[in-house]
């Protein structure tokens, strides 16, 4: 089998001029390869060289034109010894074009597939030489985005794979090894961030924008799931979404929304058309500002409140936070002891699991601060419905997420069903005190950020269980694939994995569906969480 020992060694040739082949035949350029960009359609040529001549001169790199040729003659590729097919996500097609390639381009060349929803191994099937067959997925746009997944089918040899990641690396990608199983790692873990959004949306728990918002201000993500669906397309995600559902004959984690199947029945498809999830006739569709409510986030001065904060660690940060604010902070009901005589100016906050005795600590609380105190309860993990038909006096009563709340800049709450406006004002007043937005919500199980992160992190379990690649791989592959702001199995071990599954399964109890079934090795995690770490 071939060996690739400098990017000269390598003659690339890529089948198909689109924005994913452009991209590549761009990458290989600025690594000074030689490349044969071929397509059928004169035109598609035209506007590809266009682009690469534009990005080319922009980085002052013009003369690596020279290293291109642009072709519509099929026997032009005849000469290259690495091959990576950038056609339309078709089977059919794909396995037509890789026979036709056996034939033209004989071993020990390297022919790999661009595809990302499509096996590599049924791909490779319609080769005569299938063991030199592999996958290689970048990622859009191809000369930016730093990865590139290779993907191993049954039949690859190990000296394809080594030849495949050794030009990874010369195109200046970092390549992450993963079995071919549908969606490989990003497109398959990703699954949560855009199917758990579609599923708020549609049960009503918030807005598209306000999701968004969420997850961009709240989760440090540089895009919202809506947003992103817009960038991508809303038919391509859709499209993505129906093929990991029928390859995994139906499993319930990848089960399409019908809110993308009409968004795409009425042709509002996202930026490309012109309406998505938002308007782009107009700009910006999305507003990123952080102005706080008329009146809101001046906090009284140091002992004229007090914050009552129950035991537990399911709001991390919330009490350094109050301190920072001038408030004074005091062991809550139920902890042992008052530090101070409580007062109707008194904030109680609750931030203790579910498990933990998160009832007993709430029925403390009401007993003993004065009816109109503002009580807020941390519901990552229990309706706040639910704990608002146990209280005496639920119309004081806010849920908020605490697990999110230390490392964002907003902080999504919940009103009980009969919460007054005095109280829904004292929480908004408290919560920009500490230097949030405050962002209300539909009580739903798992709320925003936590039902989808704990997500993420249960599909990369899923993912790691099934040995599709290591758990620092996956996290790698998420972050430089689709620039998530931490790795799922790393942000799920941060937030603490015990109640990763705690979230999972409060969302299986509540909304009954086995995409909600906790991964086996999450599960397992979490039980050895205290002695030790994977």
């Amino acid at each position: 089998m071939i060996q690739f020992t400098t990017p000269l060694s390598i003659r690339l040739g890529v089948i198909g001029a689109g924005t994913m082949g452009s991209g590549i035949a761009l990458t290989a350029l600025l690594a000074d390869m030689y490349v044969t960009l071929y397509d059928i359609d004169l035109q598609t040529l035209e506007r590809a060289w266009n682009s690469i001549d534009r990005y080319l001169a922009r980085k002052s790199r013009s003369s690596n034109l020279t290293h291109l040729k642009l072709t519509s003659e099929w026997e032009d590729l005849g000469k290259a010894n690495f091959i990576i097919e950038a056609v339309p996500e078709d089977l059919a097609i794909k396995q037509d074009l890789f026979s036709r390639l056996d034939a033209l381009c004989p071993p020990p060349a390297i022919l790999a597939t661009n595809t990302s929803t499509l096996a590599v191994t049924a791909i490779a099937a319609a080769t005569q030489y299938p063991e030199r067959v592999v996958g290689m997925h970048f990622f859009n746009p191809a000369p930016v985005l730093p990865l590139v997944e290779v993907v191993r089918a049954a039949q690859t040899d190990d000296a394809a794979v080594q030849a495949a990641v050794a030009a990874a690396k010369f195109l200046g990608k970092t390549p992450v090894e993963v079995r071919d199983t549908p969606g490989f790692i990003v497109n398959r873990v990703a699954r949560p961030f855009y199917g758990e959004a579609l599923r708020l949306a549609g049960e009503g728990a918030a807005s598209y924008e306000v999701i968004d918002r969420v997850v961009r201000l709240g989760g440090g993500f540089k895009m919202g799931p809506f947003q992103l669906m817009d960038l991508i397309g809303i038919d391509v995600n859709l499209a993505a979404t129906q093929s990991m559902y029928e390859q995994t004959y139906g499993e319930p984690r990848y089960r399409p929304h019908y809110l993308q199947v009409q968004m795409t029945q009425q042709k509002a498809l996202g930026r490309k058309t012109g309406r998505g999830f938002y308007n782009y006739d107009s700009e910006p569709p999305f507003d990123d500002s952080l102005r706080l409510p008329a009146g809101l986030g001046v906090a009284k001065g140091p002992g004229e409140q007090a914050v009552y904060l129950a035991a537990g660690d399911w709001a991390p940060g919330m009490a350094q936070a109050c301190r920072q604010a001038g408030y004074l902070l005091a062991a809550a009901p139920g902890a042992g002891y008052l530090a101070l005589s409580p007062t109707s100016d008194s904030v109680g906050l609750v931030a203790v699991g579910y498990s933990e005795g998160l009832k007993e600590r709430l029925a403390s609380l009401e007993r003993q601060l004065p009816s109109e105190a503002l009580i807020l309860c941390q519901c990552a993990d229990v309706t706040l419905t639910e704990l608002a038909a146990e209280m005496n006096t639920p119309e004081r009563l806010v849920g908020f997420d605490g697990l999110f709340f230390a490392g964002g800049q907003v902080a999504t709450l919940v009103a009980s069903p009969v919460l007054t406006d005095r109280a829904r004002r004292a929480a908004e007043t408290f919560i920009a005190s500490l230097g949030r937005l405050p962002i209300w919500v539909n009580d739903s199980p798992g709320l925003i950020l936590p039902r989808m992160v704990c997500m993420l992190a249960n599909e990369a379990a899923f993912a790691a269980g099934e040995g599709i690649a290591e758990p620092e791989e996956i996290d790698r592959a998420m972050q430089l694939g689709v620039n998530y702001p931490k790795g799922p199995l790393a942000w799920a071990r941060q937030l603490g994995l015990a109640r990763v599954v705690a979230v999972l399964d409060h969302l299986h109890a509540e909304l009954g569906e086995e995409r909600y079934r906790v991964a086996p090795l999450l599960r397992r995690w979490a039980r050895l969480e205290k002695l030790t770490r994977y």
